[in-house]
C-alpha cells in the first residue's frame, strides 16, 4: 500500500501526463494534446488545494497532541511548591478540519456574454462575484483551450465555484486569451482566431449546438456540404422553406439541376 498522501498522488498523476506530452511523437492530435494539457493543469490545481487541506489537518492534529501547558506559581516565602499553587492553562485548538479527497464545486450559472462589434478581435464574458477582488489570486484559476475555458474559484465564502464552457461556437487562441479580476467580477477576454483573409469570426452564441467541422470535414466533396446545409434548412425551416426545398428536389429528380448535386440529393431523406 502506498504511503503517499492524496496530494502527492495527484502531483504524480499530473507529472505522468506531462511526461507523455513531452515525449516526441507520443501525442499526434493537437486537440488531444490540448485536452491533456488542460487536464494536467486541473490535476495540479486540485493537488494544491488538497495539500492546503492536508496541512490544515496536520496542524489541527498537532494542536490536539500537545501536552497541557502548566503555569506554576511559587510562594515568595518558601521555595516549596504548595498543591493549591498549580494553575492549569490549556491551549485551545481548532477542531479538526473536514478532509475530502475530491473537490466539490458549485456551478456558476450567472454570467453575461458580449459578442463584440463586427470584426472585433475578442468576445467577453462577465462573471459577477461580490468581493472577488479581495480573494487570494492563487485561488482563482482559468484554463483556456482552443474550444473551451474553465474558471475555478476555491474557498470563496466557504464554497468552491466553477464555470466550464466547452464546444465554443468558434475556436479561440488560448495563449492570447485573458482573465481580469475586478472588485466584484471576473472578466474573460477570449481571443478570436483570425481567418486567412484577415477577418475574425462573428459570434452569435457562446457555445455551439452543432458539431464543429474537422479538417477531414472541410476537405469533403463540396456537394456533400450543400446537401448537409439543405437538410439543416429543411429541418429548421418554416412551411415556405420546406416547400421551396421540395420543389428543388422535384427539379433534381427531373434532371433540371446540376448533375454534381444528384448523388447528394438522392441520399436526402426527409
Amino acid at each position: 500500500m502506498s504511503n503517499l498522501s492524496t496530494s502527492d498522488e495527484r502531483f504524480l498523476d499530473a507529472q505522468e501526463i506531462e511526461y507523455l506530452l513531452a515525449k516526441e511523437g507520443m501525442i499526434q492530435r493537437p486537440s488531444v494534446k490540448a485536452h491533456l494539457e488542460a487536464l494536467a493543469q486541473k490535476i495540479r490545481r486540485d493537488a494544491n488545494a488538497i495539500r492546503r487541506l492536508e496541512d490544515s489537518q496536520a496542524k489541527a492534529d498537532s494542536g490536539l497532541q500537545q501536552p497541557q501547558d502548566v503555569e506554576m506559581k511559587t510562594n515568595t516565602d518558601s521555595s516549596e511548591l504548595k498543591p493549591d499553587a498549580l494553575v492549569h492553562t490549556v491551549k485551545a485548538s481548532a477542531p479538526p478540519s473536514t478532509f475530502s479527497t475530491s473537490i466539490k464545486y458549485k456551478t456558476i450559472d450567472k454570467f453575461s456574454f458580449d459578442s463584440g462589434s463586427y470584426n472585433s478581435p475578442t468576445v467577453t464574458i462577465y462573471i459577477p462575484l461580490t468581493g472577488i477582488g479581495s480573494h487570494p489570486e492563487s485561488n482563482i484559476q482559468c484554463n483556456f483551450t482552443k474550444s473551451s475555458f474553465d474558471v475555478t474559484i476555491l474557498d470563496l465564502n466557504g464554497s468552491n465555484y466553477r464555470l466550464l464552457k466547452d464546444s465554443l461556437e468558434h475556436d479561440i487562441v488560448p495563449e492570447d486569451s485573458k482573465m481580469k479580476i475586478k472588485a466584484n467580477k471576473i472578466i474573460l477576454k477570449l481571443q478570436k482566431v483570425k481567418s486567412e483573409y484577415g477577418m475574425y469570426d462573428s459570434w452569435n452564441e457562446l457555445t455551439s449546438k452543432k458539431k464543429k467541422k474537422t479538417e477531414s470535414d472541410k476537405n469533403k466533396d463540396p456537394s456533400a456540404s450543400i446537401m448537409e446545409l439543405m437538410k439543416d434548412m429543411y429541418d429548421q425551416g418554416d412551411d415556405n422553406m420546406k416547400k421551396m426545398i421540395g420543389e428543388t428536389m422535384l427539379k433534381q429528380r427531373e434532371g433540371r439541376l446540376d448533375s454534381s448535386l444528384n448523388k447528394g440529393m438522392d441520399d436526402m431523406n426527409f
